[in-house]
């Protein structure tokens, strides 16, 4: 008798998990994906194809693009922005892109170069000369993270409301110890903001508007403080479970402290679509010349003006709790890949983006 009741408890268990099994796969091959084409974007199928079947069985929520010189091979978005409303990600739902906008205060550094403002020699010590070793730290140093300053990414207690307040805490913050020796560290990319508004004038989000968001017509790029919450996809754990999404807690709206602290190096909002027109607009010339940004990334070989690189390639990464962002494009700029994710079940969006690439252009 108990051998049967054994054997039924079995058969039982067995039944429980073949239907969780069955159910996933489902919840699994029924991911919500939306896929949004421009009237000049070539017809790859069989990337098209792939890459969806990828991101299915990775439990991708987010953005996955690859352009060619300005046309879109592959461009889709999967799972959910707000899963509780059942809002769909798109193309034009907005992210939190993280350390990507490195890329974008370098980018402004170089245009004040170019106009004789600044140098890369240029030493801190014209603007924060009570920093420790600042005489011997350069823009080039705070470029490539090369200058020996340390800060540890920690929320503040209260939102920081005015730049004044953001540098301040900045200041504060850090610890500049002399080793002229790689460390990433956001502190360097908001020291960087803070000269820009010294050298021109103008705030750094002002700036960012004027030389940035204007030229390029980006209508869905925003600072922290500019957005309404709603519009803001919400980040989730790495997985849909049986079509159940577990809410994170490293929210948009529960981390605005981290946020207001982040001035130049975390605290801008994108859509992929706008994301896509940056890079557009800083590879063929819109923004700065070629020249000019063959000069930003010639620095340290292993990161250059926000960029980590190689011969051929660069790369750069952002991440915040479970947002994560991945950018890899060839040095001319004419090939790339996007990745934005409000949650997934893959360890690297880099080491993705990479392989990604890899398969299309090789």
């Amino acid at each position: 008798m108990k051998k049967k009741i054994a054997k039924k408890i079995a058969l039982t268990g067995l039944a429980t998990v073949v239907l969780l099994l069955g159910l996933n796969h489902y919840f699994r091959q029924n991911i919500i994906k939306d896929e949004v084409f421009a009237a000049d974007e070539k017809d790859d199928t069989s990337l098209q194809v792939s890459m969806d079947d990828y991101f299915s069985d990775e439990n991708y929520n987010g953005i996955a693009m690859v352009l060619e010189n300005g046309d879109v091979l592959s461009a889709s978005a999967y799972g959910y922005s707000n899963y509780e409303a059942r809002e769909k990600n798109t193309l034009d739902t907005l992210f939190p892109v993280a350390s990507l906008q490195k890329m974008m205060t370098a980018t402004l550094v170089a245009k004040e170069i170019s106009q004789g403002k600044i140098s890369y020699e240029t030493p801190l010590s014209d603007f924060y000369p009570d920093i420790a070793y600042s005489d011997e730290i350069t823009i080039r140093d705070l470029l490539d993270q090369t200058s020996g300053i340390r800060m540890d990414e920690i929320a503040p207690g209260d939102i920081l409301k005015t730049q004044k307040e953001q540098m301040d805490y900045v200041l504060e913050s850090l610890e500049s110890t002399g080793e002229m020796s790689f460390s990433y560290t956001n502190a360097n990319y908001s020291l960087l903001a803070g000269i820009l508004s010294t050298v021109t004038g103008e705030d750094y989000e002002t700036l960012f508007t004027k030389e940035i968001i204007e030229p390029l017509h980006l209508s869905n790029t925003f600072f922290w403080d500019t957005v309404s919450d709603k519009k803001v996809a919400k980040a989730y754990n790495s997985s849909i479970l049986l079509g159940e999404y577990a809410t994170g807690t490293d929210n948009f709206v529960a981390a605005k402290p981290l946020y207001s602290s982040l001035i130049g190096a975390g605290n801008v909002l994108m859509s992929a679509k706008d994301l896509a027109t940056y890079l557009e607009g800083l590879a063929n010339g819109t923004l700065i010349t070629k020249d000019e940004f063959s000069d930003l990334i010639q620095g340290n070989p292993e990161y250059s003006g926000a960029f980590w690189g190689n011969d051929e390639l660069l790369q750069t990464n952002g991440s915040l709790g479970n947002y994560q962002s991945s950018v890899l494009l060839d040095k001319s700029g004419g090939k790339m890949v996007i990745l934005i994710s409000n949650g997934s079940e893959i360890d690297s969006l880099s080491d993705l983006a990479s392989d990604i690439y890899q398969r299309t252009f090789n």
